[in-house]
């Protein structure tokens, strides 16, 4: 007796490519406006001691900004309002919900979204990322240049007037391309 004739089921079909993202052609004003939907995360509260590298500010002989982007299914989400402002003022914080990182230190520091991620207490990870789910997609925008980032999401380096945007679900078909305030 022969056996039977086996089958071979042909491969899965690759999982769908996220859909691409663009930087917009034209500028959007940086403010607390361009945030479409309410803080999705509790209030920041710290002791002051120092968390992952981030210390309380000694002085502010240096000062940068760099910017942090969260979508949800396309929309921007609001960071909560004084992450690192509270049993002091760390060398990293925001003032309000657009995502501005204050970088203040006494010298010329290097910090990473992860240091960020430390202090705020929330997970930084392709599977899920502040508890949205994954899989979660970054991209980094310097210098009008929008570049997709596949390395670990925590050794990207906040630099001054650098976008991380951080995609859960669906991402918007083309991101803002921000304004920086004067005086930021």
């Amino acid at each position: 007796d022969d056996p039977p004739p086996t089958t071979t089921q042909p491969p899965p079909p690759p999982a769908p490519l996220p859909p691409p993202v663009s930087l917009a052609a034209t500028y959007t004003d940086l403010v607390a406006g361009t945030i479409n939907s309410p803080q999705g995360w509790p209030a920041w509260s710290g002791s002051g001691q120092p968390v992952a590298g981030v210390g309380c500010l000694v002085n502010e002989d240096y000062h940068i900004h760099a910017l942090v982007s969260i979508y949800k299914d396309g929309v921007r989400q609001g960071l909560p309002d004084n992450i690192g402002r509270s049993g002091c003022a760390y060398e990293l914080h925001t003032h309000d919900v657009t995502g501005t990182i204050h970088i203040e230190t006494n010298v010329p520091k290097k910090f990473t979204l992860g240091q960020l991620f430390a202090l705020w207490r929330q997970p930084l990870l392709a599977s899920g990322t502040a508890g949205l789910p994954g899989p979660i997609r970054f991209y980094v925008i310097d210098k009008e240049v929008l570049t997709p980032y596949t390395g670990d999401p925590g050794d990207i380096e906040l630099a001054a007037h650098r976008e991380i945007v951080i995609v859960s679900g669906t991402p918007p078909a083309t991101l803002p391309k921000y304004r920086w305030p004067s005086g930021i």
